[in-house]
């Protein structure tokens, strides 16, 4: 293939017909006419020896070849480099830097280290450091990561892609936890109990699939009542009724064991290990190198076990370090 510099905007066009499979919306997502992406096209089926792209027998869009299949994954993976170097380049100073990193996870994760996050990427004293947090995961993460639209996915471990990087943060354990003073007593509960209680879940937490997963191949199922827009939402929830949680242990932090009650589950789960996932193109890139060690201070500061409400405490707190002289 004969690529001269002056082609390389051919292959953004490439990645966006592959994507769309459809020359109308991709034309306007590049934003250019529908003749000009058609000759573009008709470039790359030079330059390719291959059509890349033939019209659906349903008469709807495009179906890709072969060789345009095969060049999908490589260029996206390409292209999102190259993007990631027209951002940031890869030289990075924390006190000078202006970026914004994008951090997607679940309520779960967030709940546990995001106010910390926070505070450790502000104490290099740089508000050019931005921080947005969406709530993404599954596919959709593998889907945002490829597009260039996230840097760090914070989730189960059980939860992440396995075509992702990823770093174990944290060991947890699920726990059953209700308000103090619930009717049904300060006993652990039965498995039939436990079923047969309303229930108040995090939205887009990874346990929800596997709690039920668990119940299903007991032959049983339990009722989801309401499900929480964030930890806070479901702590209040859980205070003020008669639902209960199955939630990570990390999250009853003090504040949250003086309203809330916690049990031993009545059945097996997988643990509630907290993981941190990246994009390979973005392994050697020194700015998210520099985010993914901050996630890795904040986790080890805030790793659930005896002690880790405290520890959590004096890991949120945005005062700068004392000077050691």
């Amino acid at each position: 293939m004969d690529l001269r510099p002056t082609d390389l905007p051919l292959l953004v066009s490439l990645d966006t017909l592959l994507e769309l499979k459809n020359v109308t919306r991709a034309a306007q997502r590049l934003h250019m006419s529908q003749p000009a992406l058609s000759s573009q096209l008709a470039r790359l089926r030079v330059l390719f020896k291959d059509p890349l792209l033939t019209p659906s027998e349903t008469g709807r869009g495009m179906v890709a070849t072969p060789m345009a299949l095969a060049l999908e994954a490589p260029l996206r993976d390409a292209i999102g480099r190259l993007s990631l170097l027209g951002k940031h380049g890869n030289a990075f100073e924390p006190s000078t830097a202006e970026i914004t990193f994008r951090i997607a996870g679940s309520a779960y994760a967030f709940a546990t280290l995001a106010a910390s996050l926070v505070c450790r990427v502000h104490a290099c004293g740089n508000p050019a450091i931005g921080l947005s947090f969406v709530h993404v995961a599954g596919q959709a993460a593998l889907e945002a990561f490829e597009n260039g639209d996230i840097d760090v996915l914070l989730d189960g471990a059980h939860a992440i892609h396995p075509s992702l990087r990823m770093r174990r943060l944290s060991d947890d354990r699920y726990v059953m936890a209700q308000r103090h003073g619930h009717p049904r007593g300060s006993l652990p509960p039965a498995l039939e109990e436990y079923c047969a209680l309303q229930h108040v879940q995090l939205v887009h937490s990874p346990g929800n699939d596997v709690i039920d997963v668990e119940l299903q191949a007991l032959g049983l199922t339990r009722q989801v009542a309401v499900t929480a827009a964030n930890h806070g939402m479901l702590l209040d929830i859980l205070a003020h009724t008669d639902m209960v949680a199955t939630v990570p242990a990390c999250l009853l932090t003090a504040a949250a064991e003086a309203e809330v009650a916690h049990f031993e589950l009545p059945f097996a789960l997988p643990d509630a290990a907290l993981a941190m996932a990246w994009h390979r193109r973005s392994d050697g890139h020194t700015a998210h190198r520099w985010l993914r060690e901050c996630v890795l201070a904040v986790a080890e500061a805030t790793s659930s076990g005896p002690g880790w409400p405290a520890a959590h405490a004096h890991a949120t707190s945005c005062q700068p370090p004392a000077s050691r002289g």
